[in-house]
């Protein structure tokens, strides 16, 4: 049997699917010198950036076949730059100019297209996974040095790829010299370069070396301000770090770096130095260049023997990071560029000295948690008791011998002192990286220190934990925190001082004016966290298990950023892996609740997680406490409002804590002088109090003393008049939903109270912003019904006019419109023992609502479109409310009346007519909330309609034998309807039970077969039109309302049509709201005769209208209709569209909203020649139709995109068979050429003279057309009509040429002014008050 190889198996290899490609296109980087397809490689590298650019979030996908893929661009670029080398170019790097022929362009270009390659997967990769793959043969160093020089040099005029940037070279070939500079020769035995670069030479006046070379070159790129930086300070750290280079070069570098950082020193007290601008990225180059040679370096070269120079760069190092720190309390912009970087790179600098002046060991006194496994953490509890027990004392013995060790006792230099102090200070910049970068330093630091030492750099970092700290001490300190746990240097008895730190840490939240700092804090608490986790064995976190596990539990509930949120759970997770399950209480069935997934929606968070959790015994009080002390007054409204649910659902749990110390608690803060303390309590005690009513048993009941000051709450508020100034408009929400709870949990409230609480709620009402109002309309809605009974006799008088009239007679009489709309909105929410009575306030009701709702009202003479949403949205809520045919709310202790047939049918009215609101303000189309809300409403009243009437319902009728294919599956009328049963044409039980309804004396009939066609024509002309939000309610709508099985809806004409047209099939989602989709499935249903003109009045809205996309697809799906009906000539249906188009034109005339894209519309299709069969037919009078709409709509008109589109319109009726339409035609075509505006003369000119050179046989009897287009062309007729241009007598001449006869009146140049009825004022100009003195 053959032995498999599992590398065959790797998942990895299997991810990187382009592999194949890539090697192609690699191929394809380099071009033969003779090619003349230039564009063959710039599209290979095109396309490798795309193919590696796909790996960035998953980049590891990529090693299994990196080494390949480097390797062979690397073997190709070295190729071509051995070719380079030999030719030996003098001077090269004194030659500003630089000469290719052909064959060495190509070259060039192929060598720049593979190193931009190679950069395009270190960008990806990583330059360390890169580098290493990279050719590094002795023989490859000059070459590649050679190539760099040329690059370097390059001119501009020598950029010949756009795809490859000559940067990337460059560096490429950097990070390839510092693998080169590893070789394990001595660099001086491979230098051959003397002899050919005569012209470059040192500062002593000798020819440099190699090594002098590649010095000076790499060098040279650490001023670069780009990526090129980074790789320079790679390469040279790389050459210092050589154990032939430490002893000269070294010295020599360390120099230089003293003297840049001096002169950076010196060039920042010179505000304004242009010096200053530009030394920063030398300086974060010689920085970055020193932290990489004392990170690879020769720790005794780098302290013993070039101390000197050593503190001389840390000297000038501690002054440059204490400029920074001043900039940075000054106030200055230091997060901006380079500053950053250059802080980040000083702490990586202070670590790394830090570091060399200790000894390179890890202290013996650090906390090592020895052998771990999750199995026995999962375990029973006394097997993870036996395993704890065993590992914890060798941490004792640890920590015993290190007191009797006196080898772990050194002098610590002074220079470590000084690093720490930076690494501290670092860890309150402002800057995430640099606070990161520090807490890393400190750790690495720290684990080289004596026990003694670093017991003083956690008290140092415990310091920056106060609350005269900011969060970004917070933050750097749990950064510090973490790292010295994960490296064991957090011994376990501290962590009774660490442990409350971090638990204060991870609900570290600072308000700042309208937003808050201290996310970043809580993530690095959670982080803290699980570094615990990991880093200690379960007997030494055990005391601190409780307090961690409440903590990191409220914070993965409740924490109000997803990211915290998560990053609790996280460490949750680990806690409950690491120190096991029976340590954590109920820790896995937390995590399978509480998951990475049900965290990221806060709603659910706080409602349902909570729920569960805070359903074991261990969270519960946490929980609870959390939440109304801390949350409830948090400074985000969203969070008090969510934690006030999440308080609400919480009750059920333990009712008499929230009865005896909850409730108590937040009473005595709802009038705090803080407003977030103040709203927070409101809206706890309204949640509490609805959910000890609703949720627990009926003899639990509030204490008689929380009562009194719960029903007088409200009243407190308005006393203390915090309704004023900031914060008001929530307060009235919160005191609103407190209203609603008080009435929904029916407590005790007195006649004077109940009067107060409904003035309160219309104070409210009448207030501008739209949350109050629906606020205040909700508690309307429960204070109703819970208070104010009525009579055998309905309401009284004064109960009546105190509501229900005061409403009636603010919505007629008010101008103030937030009155109107909140009064419209309340009036639907009342009761029907106070809407429905009798059938007169009925009647009264529904006037007024009718009045408010119809699009041609004002309110205060403006047009007002919340007042006729909110109407809208009351008739619906009536409907329900009242009910049709018998009472909705029927109670038998007092009398109310549903809605007749009458009242309904003038419902189904005032919906229609809401659906012709089209009312446009500064905000855009305000109709469509009316529209929105009529559609809504029309589907609520189909269905209540349909259920009220005794209409038969049948859900088959087999069609006469023949006609399978033409008759619907349902007889569109009631008459046929009853025939059809009278007839047996139905299944036989479905008859009897139809027949037993109809054969009723007066059936109750509340929808008619008129209605119902209205009702679908309107849904479908609205589903035609531009709004992707209109479509989209009016394709929900009719699909409810066709495919409804209870109520099925009767009377639908072409039902299956319908449903098939428009793919309405149930469990099938269709996102109307696309334009795309929604216009073909349309098209699809305008065969309907009955819906015909609904359909064609909505698309040529979207046809002619200004968002592209709806233009665009409606514009495809209509033409492709009417080119379908011309192939097909069905002369009958095209006509049918063109006289639907005069109705539309007669419907809306003087429209703006209707008549611009109507004309745009017939522009285009009589462009597209759809219309042709008609204006040719001579029986036809769809030419004369329309000559008479476009002149009527051109009359008197003043807009000129209106006008523009009327000459296209005109135009093309030129092509009618019949002369006078033509004759006709061409007079309004003369008219307009004299037009008042010059654009529309001008417009018209220019048309023109395009149609005659198109087909001159538009005109009937021409004269001179060549005449007439020459006078045409030449004319500037946005010239003055009269003198002394006299464009109107040329506009004569042109009619002469064409042959066009003019009346006298359109003939004459001068035209008589209008008199100017404004009287002269004597003392109008200045001159006559002058005179008068």
């Amino acid at each position: 049997m053959e032995e498999v190889d599992p590398s065959n198996f790797a998942s990895e290899t299997s991810f990187f699917i382009e592999v194949e490609e890539v090697l192609q296109l690699i191929s394809s980087l380099s071009l033969d010198e003779n090619s003349t397809n230039l564009l063959v490689g710039d599209s290979a590298l095109a396309r490798l950036r795309v193919v590696f650019d796909k790996y960035l979030e998953c980049p590891s996908l990529l090693d299994p076949h990196l080494e390949k893929i480097v390797t062979l661009l690397s073997s190709n670029a070295v190729r071509i730059a051995h070719e380079f080398y030999n030719i030996r170019m003098d001077d090269i790097s004194n030659v500003v100019m630089i000469r290719f022929d052909e064959k060495e362009t190509q070259k060039l270009r192929n060598l720049k297209r593979i190193l931009s390659a190679i950069y395009s997967i270190s960008k990806v990769r990583g330059r360390k996974h890169v580098q290493k793959f990279l050719t590094h043969d002795v023989s490859d160093v000059e070459p590649i040095l050679h190539a760099l020089r040329i690059l370097e040099n390059l001119p501009e005029e020598n950029e010949i790829d756009a795809e490859c940037k000559n940067w990337e070279s460059i560096y490429i070939i950097l990070v390839w010299i510092g693998m080169l500079s590893l070789v394990p020769f001595d660099l001086n035995t491979i230098d051959s370069s003397i002899e050919h670069t005569r012209g470059i030479t040192s500062e002593d006046g000798n020819h440099p070396t190699l090594i002098s070379s590649m010095i000076m070159t790499t060098r040279k790129h650490l001023a670069d301000s780009g990526p090129t930086r980074e790789a320079a300070s790679y390469s040279l750290s790389s050459l210092l770090s050589r154990p032939d280079l430490e002893q000269l070069e070294l010295e020599d570098f360390v120099l230089f770096s003293n003297s840049v950082l001096k002169d950076y020193l010196v060039s920042e007290g010179m505000l304004g130095s242009l010096h200053s601008a530009t030394s920063i990225f030398l300086v974060m180059g010689v920085v970055q260049t020193l932290a990489a040679i004392f990170k690879t370096g020769s720790r005794s070269n780098l302290i013993y023997r070039h101390l000197k120079y050593v503190e001389q760069i840390w000297e000038q190092a501690i002054l440059v990071a204490d400029k920074a720190s001043a900039k940075q309390e000054a106030g200055q912009l230091c997060n901006a560029g380079g500053a950053l970087l250059l802080r980040k790179l000083l702490a990586k600098l202070f670590a790394r000295v830090g570091c060399s002046y200790l000894p390179p060991r890890v202290a013996k006194w650090r906390y090592q948690r020895g052998r771990r496994s999750l199995l026995e953490n999962l375990s029973s509890s006394e097997t993870v008791h036996n395993s704890s027990s065993k590992s914890y004392p060798s941490v004792q013995h640890e920590q015993g011998g290190e007191k009797g060790d006196t080898l772990d006792l050194f002098a610590v230099p002074d220079q470590v002192e000084d690093s720490m102090a930076q690494l501290i200070k670092s860890l309150t910049d402002p800057a995430t990286t640099v606070r990161w970068s520090a807490a890393k330093g400190i750790g690495r630091v720290t684990e080289r220190l004596p026990a003694v030492c670093a017991d003083d750099v956690l008290d140092a970092i415990l310091d920056l934990c106060t609350d005269y700290e900011n969060d970004s001490a917070w933050h750097g300190a749990c950064l510090s925190l973490a790292e010295l746990s994960r490296r064991g240097l957090l011994l376990p008895e501290r962590l009774k001082e660490v442990v409350p730190i971090v638990i204060r840490a991870i609900q570290y939240d600072v308000p700042r004016g309208q937003h808050s700092v201290g996310a970043h804090v809580r993530d690095a608490a959670c982080y803290t966290c699980w570094a615990f986790a990991r880093a200690y064995d379960p007997c030494v976190l055990e005391p601190f298990i409780p307090a961690l596990s409440r903590g990191i539990i409220i914070a993965s509930i409740f924490d109000r950023e997803i990211n915290c949120r998560r990053a609790a759970s996280a460490a949750f997770q680990e806690c409950v892996g690491r120190q096991g399950a029976d340590k954590f209480k109920h820790g896995i069935s937390i995590l399978t609740a509480a998951d990475y997934f049900t965290l990221g929606n806060r709603n659910d968070a706080y409602t349902s997680v909570a729920h569960y959790v805070a359903g074991f015994e261990e969270y519960r009080q946490p929980i609870i406490r959390h939440l109304y002390e801390d949350k409830l007054f948090h400074w985000d409204k969203d969070i008090r409002y969510l934690t006030s649910i999440s308080l609400g659902g919480l009750v059920t749990l333990d009712h008499v804590f929230f009865i005896e110390t909850v409730l108590p608690y937040l009473i005595k803060f709802c009038t705090h002088d803080n407003l977030f303390v103040r709203h927070g309590a409101v809206l706890g005690v309204g949640e509490v109090v609805l959910a000890v009513y609703m949720e627990t048993d009926s003899n639990i009941l509030i204490p008689e003393h929380l009562l009194a000051p719960i029903s007088q709450l409200v009243f407190s508020i308005e006393k203390a008049r915090l309704y004023r100034g900031r914060g008001g408009e929530i307060m009235r929400s919160a005191t609103s939903r407190l209203i609603e709870c008080i009435a929904m949990s029916h407590l005790p409230m007195t006649t004077k109270q109940q009067i107060g609480l409904l003035d309160s709620l219309d104070v409210n009402l009448r207030h501008p912003n739209d949350e109050i109002q629906k606020a205040a309309a909700k508690a309307l809605y429960a204070i109703t019904r819970s208070y104010f009974p009525v009579g055998e006799n309905g309401p009284s008088d004064r109960l009546h006019s105190r509501l229900v009239q005061k409403y009636i007679n603010a919505i007629r009489t008010e101008d103030n419109p937030a009155c109107t709309r909140g009064y419209s909105l309340a009036i639907g929410c009342l009761p029907s023992k106070l809407l429905a009575p009798n059938h007169s306030v009925l009647d009264s009701v529904l006037e007024c609502l009718f009045y408010a709702a119809h699009h041609s009202t004002l309110v205060g003479g403006q047009s007002d479109a919340e007042t006729r949403r909110n109407a809208i949205e009351s008739l619906s809520r009536i409907i329900k409310t009242v009910g049709i045919g018998s009472p909705s709310e029927h109670i038998a202790d007092y009398p109310t009346v549903p809605l007749e047939f009458n009242q309904v049918n003038r419902i189904f009215h005032a919906l229609f007519e809401a659906l012709e609101d089209y009312n446009m303000d500064r905000r855009g189309d305000v109709g469509s909330w009316s529209r929105i809300a009529a559609m809504l409403s029309l589907e609520k009243l189909v269905l209540l309609a349909t259920e009220a009437s005794e209409i038969p319902h049948c859900s088959r009728i087999i069609p006469p034998t023949g006609h399978s294919n033409i008759m619907p599956p349902q007889v569109s009328s009631l008459e046929k309807r009853f025939a059809a049963l009278q007839f047996g044409t139905v299944n036989s039980k479905m008859s009897s039970n139809c027949m037993d309804i109809g054969n009723k004396e007066n059936p109750l009939i509340f929808f008619t077969e008129d209605l119902c066609t209205k009702t679908v024509g309107a849904l479908l002309k609205q589903l035609s039109e531009k709004l992707d939000v209109i479509r989209n309610q009016a394709g929900i709508s009719l699909r409810r309302i066709l495919t409804s099985d209870n109520p099925h809806v009767p009377f639908v004409y072409g039902r299956q049509n319908l449903i098939d047209s428009l793919s309405l099939r149930k469990g099938q989602d269709i996102n109307w709201a696309n334009p795309e989709y929604t216009f073909p499935l349309v098209m699809r249903a305008i065969d309907l005769d009955e819906y015909f003109d609904d359909i064609l009045s909505g698309i040529v809205i979207s046809v002619g209208g200004l968002t592209e996309s709806v233009a665009k697809s409606s514009s495809k799906s209509f033409l492709e209709y009417l080119r379908a009906l011309k192939k097909m000539k069905l002369v009958g249906k095209i006509s049918k569209v063109g006289h639907g188009i005069i109705r539309l034109f007669d419907m809306h005339s003087k429209d703006v909203r209707v008549i611009l894209p109507l004309l745009v519309t017939v522009d285009k299709v009589l462009s597209h020649g759809f219309f042709d069969d008609i204006l040719h037919s001579d029986e036809n009078n769809f030419a004369d139709e329309l000559s008479k709409r476009v002149r009527k709509e051109a009359s008197k008109c003043t807009d000129l995109k209106r006008l523009t589109v009327i000459v296209a319109v005109a135009l093309n009726l030129l092509h009618s068979n019949k002369v006078d339409t033509k004759t006709t035609i061409c007079i309004f075509l003369m008219k307009l050429l004299a037009h008042r505006f010059p654009r529309v003369r001008s417009h018209t000119a220019e048309q023109l003279y395009v149609k005659l050179i198109e087909d001159a046989s538009v005109i009937p009897h021409p004269v001179d057309l060549n005449a007439a287009q020459k006078l045409l062309s030449e004319t500037a007729w946005d010239r003055d009509l009269g003198a002394p241009h006299h464009i109107r007598l040329k506009r004569n001449t042109v009619s002469e040429y064409l042959g066009i006869t003019l009346s006298e009146k359109d003939l004459q140049e001068n035209v008589k002014a209008k008199a100017s009825t404004k009287a002269k004022d004597d003392f109008a100009s200045y001159a006559s008050l002058v005179h008068s003195l």
